[in-house]
């Protein structure tokens, strides 16, 4: 196995994908930015290139092979994302119709508004339990990928929310999850989808741009650089910074310059 054959395998890969969710749009309806295969199908790309990666670094480790024909294996470039901050009209958009449509308006709401005010990635909602509901210090602690942890401020109106939801469907212990359906089982990744493949079907410009949780992330982070600049919102979102200059140390972002730029968008908590 050679660089250029794995190179070639992995771009029939891309391909055959593309094509696939052109095919399965078409059959279903569905709008697409664009009906080109080629378009599409660079997730699938990015995720064989990891494969073939971990595959040919095991071999060479148990002594099958000299060394990885995978090792300068790249992925494909991505275009470019058609993300944008969602428009105040847009956003109340989609929470009303995740209100008014759907088996569980309350779960979907709550989601769409906890992601609104946290930025939080999918991980953070799926881990929130009550432990990381902080009243008294009107706050909220995100466990994320990598195992990232990073506490926010949240509105004590969010906080009682998010608590009353959770003991109403079960949780009362602090290791509880506190986003859980109605039978008590705690969110799923499922529920993402079914959520944001409803909202499409139910709005006139969603589907196109393939709207989904990213996008609130993208909205709200977008709103606290506009108010308090990226070094707040970057610490907001919970990216880490590389090597960091003498001064950018000295002024570390605090929690109380997170707290500001959360009520100059928000409002008080």
């Amino acid at each position: 196995m050679r660089l250029i054959d794995l190179e070639q395998h992995r771009d029939s890969v891309r391909r055959e994908v593309g094509a696939t969710q052109v095919r399965r749009a078409e059959a279903r309806g569905r709008e697409l930015r664009s009906y080109d295969p080629d378009a599409h199908g660079h997730g699938a790309a990015e995720n064989y290139v990891r494969s073939a990666r971990f595959f040919f670094r095991a071999a060479v480790k148990d002594g099958l092979l000299d060394g990885s024909p995978a090792a300068d294996l790249e992925a494909p470039p991505r275009p470019p994302a058609p993300e944008r901050p969602l428009t105040e009209d847009e956003l109340s958009e989609l929470r009303r119709i995740a209100a008014g449509t759907g088996k569980d308006p309350d779960l979907d709401v709550m989601l769409l508004d906890f992601l609104r005010m946290t930025a939080a990635r999918r991980e953070g909602a799926l881990n929130l339990r009550r432990a990381h509901l902080h009243h008294a210090q009107r706050a909220v602690t995100l466990s994320e990928k990598r195992g990232s942890v990073r506490t926010l401020p949240l509105s004590g109106d969010m906080l009682r929310r998010l608590d009353d939801f959770s003991r109403d469907r079960g949780g009362h212990r602090p290791q509880d999850h506190v986003l859980r359906y109605r039978n008590g089982e705690p969110l799923t990744r499922r529920r993402f989808n079914s959520l944001f493949d409803r909202l499409d079907r139910h709005c006139d410009w969603s589907e196109q741009l393939d709207v989904g949780a990213h996008w609130l992330r993208h909205t709200t982070l977008s709103d606290i650089a506009a108010v308090s600049g990226l070094r707040v919102a970057q610490a907001y979102a919970g990216h880490k910074s590389g090597r960091r200059s003498a001064i950018e140390i000295y002024t570390q972002v605090e929690f109380d310059d997170l707290v500001a730029a959360y009520e100059q968008v928000f409002g008080p908590r």
